[in-house]
């Protein structure tokens, strides 16, 4: 008889121990998730607009069993949704985006905002 078995390491927590470069990942303090206090935020009235180009993109839905998952599919340069503008430095293209939910109406969300968890949250994962 064969026995095979795996460990299963899932997010940031983990990346540290996935690799080396990566150890800053499990020893850092401002980490993901995280609880926004609206009280502690800054406004920036010098801050741009986040500029999302205006087009339509081809992708493919997944349901993951943990949540909904969109990825673009487009490879050709009209295909591709750029974002700019606002804090970023730097154009990034829109490749995901991720629909976290619960079963219940309660901590669906990853983030929570003044201590309070979303049924739901959306998370807009861009490359550079």
């Amino acid at each position: 008889m064969e026995l095979k078995f795996s460990i299963l390491y899932e997010g940031p927590d983990f990346w540290g121990l996935l690799n080396l470069e990566w150890s800053l990942c499990s020893k850092g303090k401002r980490q993901s998730p995280v609880n926004i206090d609206p009280n502690t935020l800054l406004y920036d009235p010098s801050l741009r607009p986040v500029n999302v180009d205006k087009i339509r993109v081809n992708g493919v839905i997944t349901n993951t069993g943990h949540g909904v998952i969109f990825r673009t599919t487009g490879t050709h340069h009209e295909e591709i949704l750029n974002i700019t503008g606002g804090p970023l430095s730097y154009k990034y293209r829109f490749s995901e985006i991720h629909i976290h939910f619960a079963r219940t109406d309660d901590k669906g969300a990853e983030h929570l905002i003044a201590g309070y968890q979303f049924p739901a949250e959306v998370n807009f994962l861009p490359s550079s």
